[in-house]
């Protein structure tokens, strides 16, 4: 009875292959040696499928991974694309749409005084006030200025602003017994798309400010300003948070028989203007960078430049409590104003609080619908 047959060990079967490696091609070789080699030829292709099938094993499961990578994100987006149009579909009748709020929603006096082209949303109605707390201190009055804006069309969008004030007793007169309009500032804006320039929106605009009633001089500066304004600006594609923007401008004054008082460099006749810069956009924030050119040659009768650098920063203060992720209706806007002109040079800071809000649709959202956002 011969002995039971063993497993040779895997060092020793390698050892054999490696034997085999070392013999000449099958054709150099005499008759016999087919024979010794036929055990390491054997082995040599036993070896080789079983590497394969354990290479095919390995590409199968990393492709079977990558495939349930790829289903999972495609299973994900497309969780998010239903969700969302399921959050669309149910939502209550009445409940409050985000609208598009436009540039203007920037605009605030000092902090940012660029117009860019994009407007309100049609049918939209927003009203922001500002008040003057600098007046607190260096006033015997508080301003406290005013906007209303509608949306006429998708594309076109009206306004009226008025400067209101009143009199609030830190000064020498008491509180509330003088109040009023110190001016009223209507307007229109017209977003005419990329008309021009690939990439570029373009949009003009008018605005016709003048004064009302009998203010005090410490309110206004007695003139009426009829300005036109053309505004183009453009979103980096690689960096689509920032917008660069250039604007062109005339302001044409005319006098009343008001008193007035004017800051320390202003022109007291018609100018014209242009200004450039930047606004990036990061959700809450928003950075902003303006740089000016205004001069009375080419309009007026003097010879007089005024230069102007404003980088300032925009922040839309969040919802208090368990709505903390949505942008409420308060605008902080904080800039440094750097100023040269024929008053000389001058450098200060200004500090701003601006409230918002869709009036058109206060009365009619749902308690539990979020406030509407500040900017678009």
């Amino acid at each position: 009875m011969g002995r039971p047959a063993t497993r040779a060990p895997l060092h020793s079967a390698l050892a054999r292959e490696d034997a085999c490696k070392v013999y000449t091609p099958y054709h150099s070789l005499p008759r016999r040696a087919y024979s010794r080699l036929w055990p390491c030829a054997n082995l040599a292709a036993r070896m080789t499928i079983s590497k394969r099938l354990q290479t095919a094993a390995s590409l199968t499961k990393a492709g079977q991974n990558q495939l349930a990578r790829v289903g999972l994100l495609a299973l994900s987006l497309a969780w998010t694309v239903t969700g969302s149009g399921a959050a669309v579909a149910v939502e209550p009748p009445g409940a409050y749409v985000r609208p598009k709020l436009g540039d203007d929603e920037l605009f605030i006096d000092q902090i940012f005084q660029s117009h860019l082209p994009t407007t309100l949303e049609k049918y939209a109605l927003r009203l922001a006030v500002n008040p003057h707390l600098g007046d607190w201190q260096k006033k015997d009055y508080m301003r406290v200025t005013t906007t209303l804006r509608y949306g006429l069309t998708d594309n076109c969008e009206l306004s009226v602003g008025s400067n209101l004030y009143f009199s609030h007793g830190h000064g020498g007169i008491r509180a509330f017994d003088e109040y009023g309009a110190a001016s009223l500032q209507p307007g229109v804006k017209i977003n005419f798309g990329q008309i021009l320039f690939t990439g570029w929106e373009t949009a003009g605009g008018l605005t016709y400010e003048f004064p009302t009633g009998h203010p005090a001089p410490e309110l206004t500066d007695g003139l009426r300003h009829l300005r036109p304004y053309v505004t183009f600006s453009h979103r980096l594609e690689s960096h689509p948070d920032l917008r660069v923007f250039v604007g062109f401008r005339f302001d044409a004054v005319s006098h009343t028989s008001l008193p007035g008082e004017f800051a320390t460099n202003a022109f007291h006749e018609s100018s014209t203007g242009i200004t450039g810069g930047w606004v990036l956009d990061r959700d809450r924030l928003h950075y902003t960078f303006e740089a000016s050119f205004d001069t009375n040659r080419l309009v007026g009768h003097g010879g007089e430049d005024i230069y102007t650098i404003r980088p300032g920063l925009l922040w839309e203060i969040p919802a208090r409590g368990h709505k903390a992720h949505i942008r409420s209706n308060w605008m902080i806007g904080f800039a440094v104003n750097s100023t040269f002109g024929p008053g000389g040079s001058s450098l200060g800071a200004s500090f701003k609080l601006r409230y918002s809000s869709d009036l058109k649709n206060q009365f009619r959202h749902h308690r539990d619908t979020p406030p509407p956002a500040a900017v678009n």
